[in-house]
């Protein structure tokens, strides 16, 4: 995949990750062992709902490479599948698009 794309669809990712965030921000605290419907973070928009934790979507948020994405909504070659779960993938994004995914990472 040339460079250009991979920063298109790390940018794409990110948008869904922006959206997660003010998810998240919406939560009560008692909330945080709850399953919650956030959005697929994945590169095609899709915009499906991906259910898990508050706590759960912390952890994957402790990395800027890494994104929830549906099973099937992985990219083979941009981003690397670290754990899977009922539901939904973790995936790392590698090259350009992780290079925009950190540089787009709200926590930073």
């Amino acid at each position: 995949m040339d460079r250009e794309l991979g920063r298109r669809i790390g940018h794409n990712e990110a948008l869904f990750r922006e959206a997660n965030e003010a998810i998240e921000r919406g939560l009560w605290p008692e909330q945080e062992h709850q399953q919650i419907r956030f959005r697929c973070e994945c590169a095609r928009a899709c915009g499906e709902a991906v259910e898990l934790s508050p706590r759960e979507y912390e952890r994957v948020r402790q990395d800027g490479r890494r994104f929830i994405v549906l099973d099937g909504h992985e990219i083979p070659g941009e981003e690397k599948v670290v754990e899977r779960h009922p539901g939904y993938l973790i995936v790392c994004k590698l090259g350009a698009s992780g290079d925009v995914a950190e540089q787009l990472n709200p926590r930073d």
